[in-house]
């Protein structure tokens, strides 16, 4: 064991010679399939490899004697001393047990020593386990029974960006939001498996979706952890169940429209009639029914565009001058609520291949919900960027905010944040970027505002 270890390093000291940079002690434990720590003349450990979670779950910081039978300790200090000692049988502490192993410590480079340790619990055939675990296609994670993550291979620490020396409670990385299970980040349970002991869920993580399979105590008291990304899968669902909901939606306006509208069309005439003889403390009941009148109006026009959106006329615009018009119609709003809305354009043209007054209707709607997030005295920040993919549109404002469970609802019909809005707003005007191949990004917090990023494609 010890001859093998010492020709990997003379192969690195030969790779140096050549011209290749020779690999730090740190850069070394990535060699080596069994324990392997790197300690300081002091037995202080300061670094050790993903095997050795399973063997001694050491800690940075901590000394290796603390790992070690009282016997033992001696040949440690003798081989920091620099004396030749051979390998040695020893006991260590790993976890709550003692376990009988095989320890050898080479001096690396400088004052760094290089500690291995050989598990003999462990049988020939663990280095083949080792690969597969650590080579599989999906994410496997070992936790312990309080969640910590006690081994990951390769893939699950690219999956959820963690590193495998820091000490990482699983549950502690999904998205702390409660949902239609009532557990922070998990939503319904797929398909129940046939075994007692496995449960499948997707979870939120970083935003993205993952399916977590869970098989209890795959080995004693810990739990074996299988994760796949499926953010794709759960987009397609989404957008496919928001299609169906608007097909319906549309069906259902077509239906009503028509009924509603020839009784409004006679309910606003024989209103107007009725005006001029109303007396004073009349007027104020004819305001108020005309104001709902005009709010039903408003319900079925929102009705209509998704039961049958206009065909959009695409040509060359520029889309700052948009833009400035879509702010010129709004400030009379704004003013009305105190508000003020701050402009900042971009020099020269900004083309985009889309249709003006569809957009214009997008940025209006997107303006409107800011003003009436946003308390008095406060500004609706509108601003133009040049990116990569294109140019983006920028909305903000300084109001309530949106709760972050409620942020992926945005697009579905009839959901909504206000107390007066219909929750149809939002959906006409992401199917109207869509239809532009463009993309909409949504950041918000509590009390802080929210902000819609809009990018369109430029026109080259």
């Amino acid at each position: 064991m010890l001859s093998r270890h010492l020709s990997q390093i003379e192969s690195f000291h030969h790779a140096e010679q050549q011209g290749d940079s020779l690999p730090s002690s740190n850069r070394l434990l990535n060699y080596i399939n069994e324990c392997a720590l790197v300690i300081n003349q002091s037995g202080i450990i300061l670094n050790f490899n993903r095997q050795s979670n399973g063997h001694l779950n050491p800690r940075t910081g901590t000394s290796l004697f603390t790992y070690l039978k009282s016997e033992d300790i001696e040949w440690l200090e003798a081989c920091l001393k620099g004396e030749i000692v051979p390998q040695k049988m020893i006991r260590y502490f790993g976890g709550n047990k003692t376990i009988e192993g095989i320890g050898e410590c080479i001096s690396v480079e400088g004052e760094e020593y290089l500690f291995i340790l050989k598990d003999l619990n462990h049988p020939p055939e663990s280095l083949i386990y080792e690969n597969i675990f650590n080579k599989a296609i999906h994410g496997l994670i070992v936790i312990n029974e309080e969640g910590t993550i006690v081994r990951s291979n390769l893939f699950a620490d690219e999956l959820l960006k963690i590193k495998f020396e820091e000490v990482i409670n699983l549950y502690d990385l999904l998205d702390q939001y409660p949902d239609e299970s009532g557990v922070p980040g998990f939503t319904q349970p797929l398909a129940p498996h046939e075994k007692e002991n496995m449960l499948s869920r997707v979870v939120r993580v970083q935003s993205r979706s993952y399916e977590f399979t869970k098989v209890d105590r795959i080995a004693g008291d810990y739990d074996l952890v299988v994760i796949r990304d499926i953010s794709e899968e759960v987009n397609f669902i989404r957008k496919a169940n928001e299609h169906d909901t608007l097909k319906v939606v549309g069906q259902l306006a077509a239906g009503i429209a028509h009924e509603i509208r020839n009784p409004m069309t006679s309910l606003k005439g024989f209103i107007q009639l009725l005006e001029p003889n109303l007396r004073e403390h009349q007027k104020m009941y004819f305001e108020v029914i005309n104001s709902e009148l005009k709010r039903v109006e408003t319900i079925m026009t929102e009705f209509l565009m998704l039961a049958k959106p206009k065909k959009s006329v695409f040509s060359k615009i520029n889309l700052k001058y948009v833009i400035q018009e879509t702010i010129e119609i709004m400030k009379p709003q704004a003013t009305l609520h105190d508000l003020e809305i701050m402009y900042e354009t971009l020099d020269g043209e900004c083309h985009v291949f889309g249709d003006a007054n569809r957009l214009k209707q997008v940025f209006i709607n997107l303006i409107k919900n800011a003003i009436e997030a946003t308390p008095a005295k406060g500004n609706i920040q509108v601003g133009m960027s040049r990116k990569a993919s294109g140019i983006m549109v920028s909305v903000s404002d300084s109001g309530c905010g949106i709760p972050k469970g409620k942020l992926e609802k945005l697009k579905e019909p009839f959901f909504t944040t206000k107390e007066n809005g219909t929750g149809l707003g939002l959906p006409v005007s992401l199917n109207i970027i869509a239809e532009h191949h463009g993309t909409v990004d949504v950041k918000s917090e509590l009390n802080k505002g929210t902000i819609f990023d809009i990018c369109l494609p430029a026109l080259q």
